[in-house]
């Protein structure tokens, strides 16, 4: 009995939390198909007429050609230097023993919990004359997604046999052959895993790419929304479908890769 009221508690727990999600989801997809009017009312109402034209207003005059392929640029870069970067990071810190590897590790934990100081970051990017570019919000994101890619991948590692390395050395394999060749195709779960993450949180970055990028014909998606709010009013009707359009791309990624989330997230788990 005690069983069942706990199935009961937790459906109704999950059932609240998912009306968190869908709610707001909701109104954004009934929004962007209202009249200016509608719309401004902010609500979960049917549209009057379903006004499909908001789509093409946003696209052609909300530039979102140029958003997508800063966004696509920007996201796919970052992904990669990230994966490149975080596999090796990981496969050497659960590699190699001593007190230095720990506080090395323990340096890029503080990562996932220390928030970034920006007037030092914008000086080195200007010191190193990347600011305002694509290369420095670029390296400036992998950096913020380098802890939790070696929290994730480390703990992958930490369960893969010794024996591979020493098979592989016996093959005459060098380091970095040993880890691209041997140990890098096995990350898959969790590749898979922190390139869904660091590609939603780099998609959807708004107020780091504010602070470095300043150049407006570089900006990304989630900075299109602007060109629908004025000192006069927002049109709101335009705002949803703008908002909805930024959202869509990764919401569909997520939905094809979940699978290989929940997998990541419970490989080292199950295989410890």
């Amino acid at each position: 009995m005690s069983n069942r009221y706990g199935l009961l508690l937790r459906t109704v727990l999950v059932s609240l939390g998912s009306l968190l999600i869908f709610i707001p989801l909701i109104l954004v997809v009934l929004g962007s198909l209202k009249n200016p009017a509608e719309a401004a009312k902010l609500d979960l109402s049917l549209p009057g007429q379903w006004i499909w034209t908001n789509y093409k207003t946003v696209f052609i005059e909300g530039r979102l050609l140029n958003g997508l392929k800063n966004s696509v640029l920007i996201t796919f870069s970052t992904v990669i230097l990230t994966i490149f970067a975080g596999s090796m990071a990981a496969y050497f810190l659960s590699r190699r023993q001593g007190k230095w590897v720990q506080y090395l590790f323990l340096l890029f934990f503080s990562g996932l919990i220390a928030p970034p100081s920006m007037i030092p970051t914008i000086k080195l990017l200007k010191f190193l004359h990347i600011s305002g570019e694509y290369i420095g919000l670029i390296l400036f994101l992998t950096t913020l997604m380098l802890p939790f890619t070696i929290f994730i991948m480390s703990g992958f590692v930490k369960n893969l046999p010794r024996e591979l390395d020493e098979a592989a050395t016996i093959d005459g394999a060098g380091s970095f052959k040993m880890f691209s060749r041997v140990i890098f195709p096995l990350l898959t779960p969790s590749i898979a895993t922190t390139s869904v993450f660091v590609a939603i949180f780099t998609w959807n970055d708004f107020m780091n790419t504010l602070y470095i990028i300043s150049d407006t014909s570089m900006w990304t998606l989630p900075f299109t929304v602007y060109n629908f709010v004025s000192q006069k009013g927002t049109e709101w009707q335009l705002v949803f479908a703008d908002l909805l359009a930024v959202m869509l791309p990764m919401l569909v990624v997520y939905l094809f890769l979940q699978r290989y989330i929940i997998e990541g997230m419970t490989a080292g788990a199950v295989k410890g």
